[in-house]
């Protein structure tokens, strides 16, 4: 229709359309007429920023000019509208002074309000605590001036930033206001990963070095900093040597002797207030004596009354054994091992049926991998194995498996495996012509697209289903791509239907890995007949079994056990379901072991189920080996705790009562390490057939 047409059309219409629609119909005929890659679109767009059609100037504390359009910036912020044009003196002003920002954030500013995009900003941020300060600096001045568009894509691109590099989660924290969004979001990154977080980093200059005392302090007053309190102290004198050692290499001759003293003196007065937060009472006798007393940064008094609550808790449970922070749970203590991710607290999961099994869930703050510690019982029952390996959180060679098609079927239908529940990463979503919504899966080094079945469609509608939700997909049928505009996927190519899914996580940190499009790399070649994937079919129906799991209560974050089990262990598979194609990877390779120990059972340590040290490192570790302390829980008996590994063939050391105790703790625990969003309707849930118990033999 030409111009005139359309307008003789609406002007017809209006008296029966609402409002709603008058706008929808307006809106989408300026669409139609202006298509985003139309002429006048890129020539406005142009002269936003052309400085000779600017009538504004924008000027920081740097003094650099930036140049802008008044209208536009009043049309984007609506703290800029009242300033420009209300009752301010800016209002007939033709220069606009913000001295909180530099030019480079004004800069920015003035982009995202003419293109929607911060692209010449992006130039500037790189792996350096310098960039996460400033991408902090935009976010505040984001929050100031109202737009929410920009704040949140800020906000987004720090929390990216410190997932791939830890150490810069300080320095957002330190630059960042509190209890702000892009704070709590640093905050929970040092809770949760402090091992990584804390110590100072030379490559990206971050770490506990970029806290300013106010923030430091905060940080030891956090009761949720998952790490032990003799690291913590560590960190302490690290913060306080990388003090001395900056104001030495920058005010060098520069600073009177008297503002110098003025400045140790308060810098250790931070640590003293920082330690005094410290829980002395759990950390080695030896370590007080030898580190923390010479230090000067605790109380002598403070010491001894640690040392004294030590050896009167030994007294009485007739045990000794130190605790730690977090819940009071059966747990491992992992320090000064190598390889950084493998420190921290491992919390008992469920027994194997030759031992037992810890682990560490970090996967809310971006971590990749699921770090295990199991303890068991080799084959002659003489000797304690105990391993601290890895494994990645999505499904290894998952994509792989999925693709395969059944040469043996002449009916363009695959067969599905119904015990086969990967976990998988959304990279991408779109809408197909009759399929609907369809989206990108990938294992992190390929991806395959799939279509919903319709009562999972609105996921996607409803913003539960994003880029970078993880999903553990519980039902599915494969099928061949007719149409590319349909499903997403190349004709001829294999999709999946989901059927049946459950969401860990909508938001675990970034993209893992760099998928490519599975059939990019391998084409359309067929598998060999006899490498056929398992024969039981899914019997799930798109139309009438189709079905998320449901919440029935919407605002409380349910986790099960089994659940856990299936995350933490990885899936034991018969030789005959693992398959190698060209550069394919074995799945033996998506399990890391990184350190061991082993031990007779007559040689068991004293009061422990793990050796503190004597630890080797294993082929994917980095040395030296950890340190490692069992923490037994509170309902703990004196009997089970001193047998040590006499009890290890059994499914657990406490009471039946502990015990469920214990699993309670844990599920309310990994609520928290877990966390799924308010508004999420879908719990953790796999299928009965898929908890059973793994054996030894699955490591």
């Amino acid at each position: 229709l030409t111009v005139p047409s359309l307008e003789l059309l609406y002007s017809s219409c209006t008296p029966f359309l609402s409002k709603n629609n008058k706008l929808n119909i307006v809106d989408r005929t300026i669409r139609m007429l202006l298509p985003p890659d139309s002429p006048v679109i890129q020539d406005l767009l142009e002269a936003l920023q052309d400085e000779e059609m600017t009538d504004v100037v924008l000027e920081g504390h740097d003094q650099v000019p930036v140049p802008a359009c008044r209208f536009v910036l009043a049309a984007r912020s609506s703290v800029l509208r009242r300033m420009l044009y209300g009752n301010f003196k800016e209002s007939t002003s033709s220069k606009i002074l913000l001295h909180e920002y530099d030019s480079v954030i004004l800069e920015a500013i003035v982009e995202w309000c003419c293109r929607n995009e911060i692209s010449k900003f992006r130039l500037y941020i790189h792996r350096t605590a310098v960039s996460a300060r400033r991408l902090v600096q935009l976010y505040k001045a984001a929050d100031y001036l109202a737009l929410v568009g920009l704040a949140k894509m800020v906000a987004q691109m720090a929390h990216n930033l410190t997932t791939r590099f830890p150490p810069l989660a300080c320095a957002v924290y330190d630059e960042a206001d509190l209890h702000t969004k892009i704070s709590q979001d640093a905050l929970e990154m040092i809770e949760k990963r402090p091992y990584v977080t804390l110590p100072p980093d030379s490559d990206t200059e971050g770490g506990i070095a970029c806290l300013t005392e106010h923030k430091l302090i905060s940080i030891y007053e956090d009761s949720n900093v998952q790490a032990g309190e003799l690291f913590l102290f560590q960190m302490l004198k690290e913060w306080l040597q990388c003090r001395n050692e900056d104001h030495d290499s920058t005010s060098r001759g520069a600073v009177p002797d008297g503002e110098e003293g003025e400045r140790q003196h308060n810098d250790f007065a931070t640590v003293r207030v920082c330690a005094s937060h410290l829980k002395l009472e759990n950390i080695e006798p030896h370590d007080l004596l030898t580190l923390v007393s010479p230090s000067g940064f605790c109380d002598p008094n403070t010491i001894t009354q640690a040392l004294t609550h030590q050896a009167l808790k030994a007294s009485k449970t007739r045990v000794w054994s130190l605790s730690s922070r977090g819940p009071d749970i059966e747990r491992i203590l992992v320090e000064g091992a190598g390889s950084k991710d493998a420190n921290g607290i491992y919390y008992r999961v469920d027994g194997l049926a030759n031992g037992e099994l810890y682990s560490k869930r970090e996967i809310s703050c971006g971590q990749q991998y699921v770090y295990t510690l199991s303890i068991s019982l080799n084959k002659t029952l003489e000797e304690v194995e105990c391993r601290i390996f890895c494994s990645k959180l999505l499904t290894h060679n998952a994509v792989a498996r999925l693709a395969n098609k059944n040469t043996n079927r002449t009916d363009n239908s695959f067969v599905s495996d119904a015990h086969f529940q990967p976990i998988l990463q959304v990279i991408d979503t779109g809408e197909g012509k009759e399929t609907g919504a369809w989206i990108q899966l990938s294992d992190g080094e390929h991806f395959i697209y799939a279509s919903l079945a319709p009562r999972l469609r609105t996921a996607t509608r409803g913003k539960e289903l994003v880029q970078n939700t993880l999903v553990k997909v519980l039902g599915y049928e494969k099928c061949v791509s007719s149409d590319e505009n349909t499903s997403g996927a190349t004709t001829g190519h294999v999709y999946l239907q989901l059927t049946k899914l459950s969401i860990i996580s909508q938001d675990p940190g970034h993209r893992f890995g760099n998928p490519v499009y599975y059939y990019d790399d391998f084409g359309d070649d067929e598998w060999d007949e006899d490498e056929d994937i398992s024969s039981a079919a899914s019997s799930l129906d798109d139309g009438r079994r189709a079905a998320m799991v449901v919440n029935p209560h919407p605002c409380t974050t349910i986790v099960d056990q089994s659940s856990l089990e299936s995350l933490v262990r990885p899936t034991a598979m018969a030789p005959a379901q693992l398959y190698t194609r060209r550069p394919c990877v074995s799945e033996s390779q998506a399990l890391h072991e990184l350190y061991c120990c082993n031990y007779e059972i007559r040689n068991k340590p004293v009061d422990s189920k793990v050796p503190n040290v004597e630890w080797q490192t294993d082929a994917h570790g980095i040395g030296p080996g950890p340190r490692c302390r069992w923490i037994p829980a509170s309902d703990v008996s004196p009997d089970d705790a001193s047998s040590g590994g006499d009890n290890i063939t059994s499914s657990s050391s406490v009471s039946t009562e502990g015990k469920r105790a214990t699993v309670a703790s844990f599920n309310s625990f990994a609520a928290s390490v877990v966390p799924l969003p308010v508004q999420s309707q879908y719990i953790l849930s796999p299928t009965p057939e898929n908890s059973k118990s793994t054996t030894a033999s699955s490591f």
